[in-house]
Protein backbone atom coordinates (compact mmCIF):
# COMPACT_ATOMS: atom_id res chain seq x y z
CA UNK A 1 0.00 0.00 0.00
CA UNK A 2 1.83 3.24 -1.04
CA UNK A 3 2.41 5.91 2.15
CA UNK A 4 1.23 9.34 2.60
CA UNK A 5 2.83 11.28 5.17
CA UNK A 6 0.57 13.75 6.99
CA UNK A 7 -0.69 16.91 4.99
CA UNK A 8 -0.68 20.03 6.63
CA UNK A 9 -0.89 23.74 6.62
CA UNK A 10 1.10 26.21 8.50
CA UNK A 11 -0.87 27.57 11.33
CA UNK A 12 -0.49 31.01 10.01
CA UNK A 13 -1.97 30.33 6.60
CA UNK A 14 -4.79 27.87 8.26
CA UNK A 15 -6.00 31.07 10.66
CA UNK A 16 -5.51 33.87 7.62
CA UNK A 17 -7.70 31.64 5.71
CA UNK A 18 -10.51 31.47 8.17
CA UNK A 19 -10.23 34.70 8.94
CA UNK A 20 -10.86 35.28 5.09
CA UNK A 21 -13.46 33.10 5.01
CA UNK A 22 -15.83 34.76 7.10
CA UNK A 23 -15.05 38.12 5.97
CA UNK A 24 -15.73 37.18 2.53
CA UNK A 25 -19.45 35.83 3.42
CA UNK A 26 -20.36 39.31 5.50
CA UNK A 27 -22.66 41.95 4.28
CA UNK A 28 -20.18 44.73 4.85
CA UNK A 29 -17.30 42.91 2.41
CA UNK A 30 -15.98 45.45 0.27
CA UNK A 31 -14.80 45.46 -3.26
CA UNK A 32 -11.19 46.28 -1.90
CA UNK A 33 -11.34 43.69 0.18
CA UNK A 34 -12.23 41.03 -2.22
CA UNK A 35 -9.17 42.49 -4.24
CA UNK A 36 -7.01 42.31 -1.29
CA UNK A 37 -7.98 38.33 -0.81
CA UNK A 38 -6.99 37.88 -4.79
CA UNK A 39 -3.73 39.14 -3.77
CA UNK A 40 -3.06 36.89 -0.81
CA UNK A 41 -4.93 33.64 -2.10
CA UNK A 42 -2.62 34.26 -5.13
CA UNK A 43 0.53 35.07 -3.03
CA UNK A 44 1.47 31.48 -1.93
CA UNK A 45 0.01 27.67 -3.01
CA UNK A 46 -0.04 27.02 1.17
CA UNK A 47 -2.67 29.75 1.23
CA UNK A 48 -4.66 28.38 -1.43
CA UNK A 49 -4.96 25.13 -0.11
CA UNK A 50 -5.22 26.18 3.08
CA UNK A 51 -8.59 28.12 1.97
CA UNK A 52 -9.47 24.84 0.16
CA UNK A 53 -9.68 22.82 3.13
CA UNK A 54 -11.58 25.47 4.86
CA UNK A 55 -13.99 26.13 2.80
CA UNK A 56 -14.77 22.28 2.34
CA UNK A 57 -14.75 21.90 5.96
CA UNK A 58 -17.56 25.00 6.06
CA UNK A 59 -20.21 22.71 4.08
CA UNK A 60 -19.35 19.14 5.96
CA UNK A 61 -22.05 18.01 8.26
CA UNK A 62 -19.60 16.41 10.71
CA UNK A 63 -17.69 19.77 11.04
CA UNK A 64 -20.57 21.50 11.41
CA UNK A 65 -21.69 19.42 14.55
CA UNK A 66 -18.38 20.31 15.68
CA UNK A 67 -17.90 23.95 15.49
CA UNK A 68 -21.68 23.50 17.25
CA UNK A 69 -20.56 21.56 20.23
CA UNK A 70 -17.32 23.86 20.58
CA UNK A 71 -17.20 25.48 23.83
CA UNK A 72 -16.50 29.59 23.31
CA UNK A 73 -15.79 30.37 26.87
CA UNK A 74 -12.26 29.37 26.36
CA UNK A 75 -9.52 32.38 25.99
CA UNK A 76 -8.72 33.22 22.65
CA UNK A 77 -5.55 32.20 20.71
CA UNK A 78 -2.85 34.55 21.32
CA UNK A 79 -1.99 33.83 17.62
CA UNK A 80 -5.60 35.24 16.66
CA UNK A 81 -5.45 38.23 14.78
CA UNK A 82 -9.21 39.20 13.30
CA UNK A 83 -8.92 42.71 11.04
CA UNK A 84 -10.71 45.79 12.39
CA UNK A 85 -13.03 44.82 9.04
CA UNK A 86 -14.81 41.72 10.24
CA UNK A 87 -17.66 42.10 12.03
CA UNK A 88 -18.58 40.76 15.27
CA UNK A 89 -20.76 37.66 13.99
CA UNK A 90 -17.65 36.87 11.28
CA UNK A 91 -14.97 37.33 14.30
CA UNK A 92 -16.88 35.07 16.22
CA UNK A 93 -17.65 32.55 13.43
CA UNK A 94 -13.51 32.86 13.17
CA UNK A 95 -12.69 31.98 16.45
CA UNK A 96 -15.59 29.09 16.70
CA UNK A 97 -13.73 27.69 13.80
CA UNK A 98 -10.26 28.06 15.99
CA UNK A 99 -11.72 26.79 19.16
CA UNK A 100 -13.78 23.77 17.05
CA UNK A 101 -11.56 20.84 19.11
CA UNK A 102 -10.86 23.68 22.49
CA UNK A 103 -11.21 21.01 24.91
CA UNK A 104 -11.92 23.21 28.58
CA UNK A 105 -9.37 22.33 31.46
CA UNK A 106 -11.14 20.59 34.41
CA UNK A 107 -12.20 22.52 37.33
CA UNK A 108 -9.16 21.28 39.51
CA UNK A 109 -10.16 24.16 42.52
CA UNK A 110 -13.68 21.47 42.56
CA UNK A 111 -11.30 18.38 43.10
CA UNK A 112 -8.81 17.29 45.57
CA UNK A 113 -6.10 15.63 42.58
CA UNK A 114 -6.66 16.25 39.02
CA UNK A 115 -4.92 16.04 35.78
CA UNK A 116 -4.82 17.75 32.46
CA UNK A 117 -4.89 16.63 29.39
CA UNK A 118 -2.62 13.88 28.54
CA UNK A 119 -1.15 13.74 31.62
CA UNK A 120 -0.59 10.23 33.68
CA UNK A 121 0.20 10.43 37.33
CA UNK A 122 -0.04 8.98 40.94
CA UNK A 123 -0.77 10.11 44.19
CA UNK A 124 -0.51 8.58 47.72
CA UNK A 125 -3.57 8.93 49.65
CA UNK A 126 -3.77 9.57 53.81
CA UNK A 127 -4.46 6.09 54.63
CA UNK A 128 -1.75 5.00 52.46
CA UNK A 129 -4.03 4.10 49.27
CA UNK A 130 -2.54 5.08 45.73
CA UNK A 131 -4.53 6.46 43.17
CA UNK A 132 -3.55 6.98 39.32
CA UNK A 133 -5.18 9.12 37.30
CA UNK A 134 -6.04 9.18 33.50
CA UNK A 135 -5.98 12.04 31.05
CA UNK A 136 -8.31 15.09 32.00
CA UNK A 137 -9.64 13.19 35.40
CA UNK A 138 -10.67 14.24 38.88
CA UNK A 139 -11.11 12.56 42.14
CA UNK A 140 -12.69 14.13 45.93
CA UNK A 141 -11.67 12.51 48.58
CA UNK A 142 -13.17 12.04 52.29
CA UNK A 143 -10.99 10.13 55.08
CA UNK A 144 -12.53 11.25 57.89
CA UNK A 145 -14.80 8.68 58.65
CA UNK A 146 -15.81 5.10 59.18
CA UNK A 147 -15.77 4.95 55.28
CA UNK A 148 -13.51 5.84 53.22
CA UNK A 149 -15.24 7.86 50.47
CA UNK A 150 -13.87 9.22 46.82
CA UNK A 151 -16.00 10.72 44.24
CA UNK A 152 -15.02 10.67 40.51
CA UNK A 153 -15.62 13.69 39.16
CA UNK A 154 -14.43 12.84 35.72
CA UNK A 155 -12.50 10.82 33.77
CA UNK A 156 -10.44 7.22 34.54
CA UNK A 157 -8.32 6.26 38.13
CA UNK A 158 -6.55 3.16 38.79
CA UNK A 159 -6.71 2.48 42.71
CA UNK A 160 -4.32 0.34 44.68
CA UNK A 161 -6.03 0.48 48.09
CA UNK A 162 -4.46 -0.47 51.61
CA UNK A 163 -6.54 -3.14 53.40
CA UNK A 164 -8.59 -1.71 56.47
CA UNK A 165 -11.38 -4.45 57.34
CA UNK A 166 -13.07 -1.96 59.45
CA UNK A 167 -12.80 0.89 56.96
CA UNK A 168 -14.28 -0.35 53.70
CA UNK A 169 -12.89 2.21 50.40
CA UNK A 170 -15.76 3.31 48.59
CA UNK A 171 -15.44 5.07 44.74
CA UNK A 172 -18.53 6.39 43.51
CA UNK A 173 -19.35 8.50 40.38
CA UNK A 174 -22.25 9.27 38.28
CA UNK A 175 -23.36 5.56 37.48
CA UNK A 176 -21.63 3.39 39.68
CA UNK A 177 -20.29 3.23 43.03
CA UNK A 178 -17.66 0.08 43.77
CA UNK A 179 -16.82 -0.99 47.44
CA UNK A 180 -13.83 -3.05 48.59
CA UNK A 181 -11.44 -3.41 51.41
CA UNK A 182 -8.31 -4.04 49.85
CA UNK A 183 -7.57 -4.49 46.40
CA UNK A 184 -6.22 -3.23 43.06
CA UNK A 185 -9.28 -1.56 40.47
CA UNK A 186 -10.06 1.14 37.67
CA UNK A 187 -12.97 2.74 37.23
CA UNK A 188 -13.40 5.29 34.29
CA UNK A 189 -16.88 7.60 33.99
CA UNK A 190 -17.83 8.07 30.24
CA UNK A 191 -20.60 10.42 28.46
CA UNK A 192 -23.16 7.79 29.01
CA UNK A 193 -21.86 5.07 31.42
CA UNK A 194 -18.73 3.96 33.49
CA UNK A 195 -16.69 0.78 34.01
CA UNK A 196 -15.12 -1.30 36.76
CA UNK A 197 -11.95 -2.99 36.10
CA UNK A 198 -10.51 -5.38 38.18
CA UNK A 199 -6.83 -6.50 38.44
CA UNK A 200 -6.61 -8.38 42.50
CA UNK A 201 -9.05 -8.81 44.86
CA UNK A 202 -12.74 -8.42 44.62
CA UNK A 203 -14.87 -5.79 44.34
CA UNK A 204 -18.76 -5.30 44.64
CA UNK A 205 -20.34 -2.75 42.10
CA UNK A 206 -23.78 -1.46 42.84
CA UNK A 207 -26.44 -1.63 39.67
CA UNK A 208 -29.54 -0.27 38.88
CA UNK A 209 -32.54 -2.92 39.46
CA UNK A 210 -30.00 -6.05 40.42
CA UNK A 211 -27.96 -7.19 43.09
CA UNK A 212 -24.36 -5.97 43.32
CA UNK A 213 -22.03 -7.36 41.02
CA UNK A 214 -19.25 -9.21 42.60
CA UNK A 215 -16.15 -9.04 40.24
CA UNK A 216 -13.00 -11.01 40.38
CA UNK A 217 -9.33 -10.62 39.01
CA UNK A 218 -9.64 -10.28 35.62
CA UNK A 219 -13.66 -9.11 35.37
CA UNK A 220 -14.78 -5.90 34.19
CA UNK A 221 -18.24 -4.67 33.74
CA UNK A 222 -20.28 -1.75 32.63
CA UNK A 223 -22.82 0.13 34.32
CA UNK A 224 -24.98 2.90 32.83
CA UNK A 225 -28.11 5.24 34.49
CA UNK A 226 -30.74 2.49 34.40
CA UNK A 227 -28.73 -0.92 33.10
CA UNK A 228 -25.67 -2.49 33.27
CA UNK A 229 -24.09 -4.86 31.21
CA UNK A 230 -22.72 -8.49 32.11
CA UNK A 231 -19.74 -9.23 33.89
CA UNK A 232 -16.74 -10.12 31.16
CA UNK A 233 -13.48 -11.95 32.34
CA UNK A 234 -10.39 -10.94 30.33
CA UNK A 235 -7.22 -12.29 32.27
CA UNK A 236 -5.21 -9.50 30.03
CA UNK A 237 -6.54 -6.81 31.95
CA UNK A 238 -7.10 -4.61 28.75
CA UNK A 239 -8.78 -2.35 31.03
CA UNK A 240 -6.07 -0.47 32.75
CA UNK A 241 -3.42 -0.74 29.51
CA UNK A 242 -2.84 2.57 29.64
CA UNK A 243 -0.96 2.54 32.94
CA UNK A 244 1.59 1.02 30.49
CA UNK A 245 1.18 4.09 28.01
CA UNK A 246 -1.20 2.35 25.76
CA UNK A 247 -3.71 1.72 23.93
CA UNK A 248 -5.19 -2.13 22.50
CA UNK A 249 -7.97 -2.75 20.77
CA UNK A 250 -9.30 -5.79 19.01
CA UNK A 251 -11.05 -5.73 16.07
CA UNK A 252 -12.36 -2.19 17.04
CA UNK A 253 -13.69 0.49 14.62
CA UNK A 254 -11.34 3.58 13.53
CA UNK A 255 -14.55 5.31 15.21
CA UNK A 256 -13.48 3.85 18.63
CA UNK A 257 -9.90 3.93 18.52
CA UNK A 258 -10.13 7.50 17.29
CA UNK A 259 -12.21 8.47 20.14
CA UNK A 260 -10.14 6.98 22.74
CA UNK A 261 -6.64 8.61 21.20
CA UNK A 262 -8.59 11.77 21.57
CA UNK A 263 -8.96 12.05 25.05
CA UNK A 264 -4.91 12.45 25.35
CA UNK A 265 -4.73 15.01 23.12
CA UNK A 266 -6.42 18.74 23.14
CA UNK A 267 -8.75 19.19 20.09
CA UNK A 268 -10.73 17.33 17.87
CA UNK A 269 -10.18 14.62 16.02
CA UNK A 270 -12.30 14.29 13.10
CA UNK A 271 -13.51 11.46 10.64
CA UNK A 272 -15.18 12.26 7.29
CA UNK A 273 -17.32 9.41 6.02
CA UNK A 274 -19.09 6.89 7.77
CA UNK A 275 -17.48 4.09 5.92
CA UNK A 276 -14.22 4.98 7.68
CA UNK A 277 -16.04 4.64 10.87
CA UNK A 278 -16.55 1.06 10.47
CA UNK A 279 -13.07 0.25 9.38
CA UNK A 280 -11.66 -2.72 11.78
CA UNK A 281 -8.56 -2.04 13.80
CA UNK A 282 -6.45 -4.60 15.96
CA UNK A 283 -3.42 -3.71 17.73
CA UNK A 284 -1.49 -1.45 20.85
CA UNK A 285 -1.23 2.84 20.02
CA UNK A 286 1.07 5.16 22.06
CA UNK A 287 -1.17 7.11 23.78
CA UNK A 288 1.88 9.30 24.69
CA UNK A 289 2.58 10.46 21.43
CA UNK A 290 -0.89 10.49 20.15
CA UNK A 291 0.54 12.13 16.31
CA UNK A 292 2.60 8.81 16.17
CA UNK A 293 0.17 6.40 16.67
CA UNK A 294 -2.04 8.93 13.98
CA UNK A 295 0.55 8.14 11.53
CA UNK A 296 0.57 4.40 12.26
CA UNK A 297 -3.13 4.31 11.37
CA UNK A 298 -2.63 5.97 8.33
CA UNK A 299 0.27 3.45 7.48
CA UNK A 300 -2.12 0.74 7.95
CA UNK A 301 -5.45 1.93 6.75
CA UNK A 302 -6.50 3.52 3.30
CA UNK A 303 -6.84 6.95 5.45
CA UNK A 304 -5.14 10.42 5.01
CA UNK A 305 -4.43 12.66 8.30
CA UNK A 306 -4.90 16.33 7.83
CA UNK A 307 -3.98 18.70 9.97
CA UNK A 308 -5.62 21.98 9.71
CA UNK A 309 -4.57 23.53 13.27
CA UNK A 310 -3.14 22.07 16.25
CA UNK A 311 -6.62 21.65 17.16
CA UNK A 312 -8.28 20.64 14.32
CA UNK A 313 -7.02 17.29 12.22
CA UNK A 314 -9.62 15.33 9.51
CA UNK A 315 -9.32 12.16 8.44
CA UNK A 316 -10.42 11.58 5.61
CA UNK A 317 -10.28 8.68 2.47
CA UNK A 318 -6.75 8.30 0.83
CA UNK A 319 -6.19 9.04 -2.83
CA UNK A 320 -5.53 5.12 -2.88
CA UNK A 321 -8.30 4.25 -0.70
Amino acid sequence: MTQHPPVSVSDAAAEQAMAWFVRLRAETATPAEHDEFQRWYRADPAHRRAYAQTAAFWGDAEFGRALAAAELSAPPSPRLRVRRAVPALAAAACLTLLLAGYRPTLDCWRADYCTGVGEIKSFRLGDGSEVTLNSASAISVDLNDGLRRVELRQGEAFFDVQPEPQRPFQVSGRYSTVRVLGTRFAVREDSADASVSVVSGQVAVARPEAEPALLQAGDSITVAARRSGDIRHSPAAGGTAWLKGYAAFENAPLSEVVAELGRYRRGTLLIRGAPLRDLKISGRFDIRDTDKALESLQQTLPIRVTRLTPWLVLIGKSAQG
